[in-house]
């Protein structure tokens, strides 16, 4: 997806736990940590089918105004969440990718319908993400 923004102006946007909101299964974050000017690790919070769920984020792959990985850590799913930004005529091409996997009885019971509630939700969430930009 392309957005006019450049690069530096995304990645300042990435390093504030609050902006991971809007791109992922997120509806609360809390407990942001930060260390040399990049966002190190938050908790986080989800709703899914009645139940708030809890979980964790951690930075664990970081190249500078071009890349930036989150390990995400629940009793239910785990995953990643990355984005990666690279300069293009008029702004940015930046992509987002979503890999998630279950962890527990009742989510791998169910992990078809929250796959697709996943996969359905990035794509609109990244359109809203970039919208600001």
């Amino acid at each position: 997806m392309r957005v006019a923004a450049t690069p530096v102006a995304i990645w300042s946007a990435l390093q504030d736990a609050e902006t991971w909101l809007s791109l992922g299964m997120m509806d609360s974050v809390t407990d942001s940590v930060v260390r040399d000017g990049r966002l190190a690790s938050f908790a986080w919070t989800a709703l899914a089918a009645g139940t708030r769920h809890k979980g964790s984020a951690l930075t664990t792959g970081c190249v500078e105004g071009e890349r930036m990985v989150l390990a995400l850590d629940s009793s239910e799913l785990a995953g990643e969440l990355g984005v990666t930004l690279v300069p293009a005529e008029g702004g940015t091409a930046m992509t987002v990718s979503l890999t998630a996997r279950s962890r527990g009885i009742l989510a791998g019971m169910f992990w078809g319908v929250v796959s697709d509630a996943l996969q359905q939700g990035l794509v609109t969430q990244v359109d809203g993400f970039a919208a600001r930009f």
